[in-house]
């Protein structure tokens, strides 16, 4: 079974591969603020939610794009629902030069690039 979170990963990445701009991705309040921390490092450009019923809701995101490509080359999930992982902060200096990682932590979503970051659950790569 695939988790909802792999399955909004999954679309972003094919939807980069083939350079299509607007991705539909069913709502979850956490799938919404990993949007929006995508949106604020700059790897998508606008985040917007669509409420059609009081059970039906969608996730509208706009790629950000450079002249010839999309900011998400590639994105991988790091934290799996069989194996967890987690980084203290003192972890968080050595992988900087692989990419960015998104890490949930208590204080909402951030980056191993933010000062601020304490540590937390790994949730993704991208580059």
């Amino acid at each position: 079974m695939i988790s909802s979170l792999a399955n909004m990963l999954a679309h972003l990445k094919n939807c980069s591969r083939i350079k299509k701009n607007l991705v539909y991705i069913p709502y979850s309040k956490f799938k919404f603020n990993l949007a929006l921390a995508f949106k604020k490092h700059g790897f998508v450009k606008r985040v917007s939610l669509l409420k059609y019923t009081i059970y039906r809701s969608e996730i509208l995101i706009e790629l950000a794009s450079n002249k010839k490509h999309n900011m998400i080359q590639n994105i991988v999930q790091v934290s799996k629902p069989g194996q967890r992982i987690y980084w203290r902060r003192n972890q968080l200096k050595d992988k900087h030069y692989l990419g960015t990682y998104f890490l949930t932590t208590s204080n909402g979503i951030k980056t191993n690039l933010d000062p601020t970051c304490i540590g937390g659950e790994v949730v993704c790569r991208l580059v």
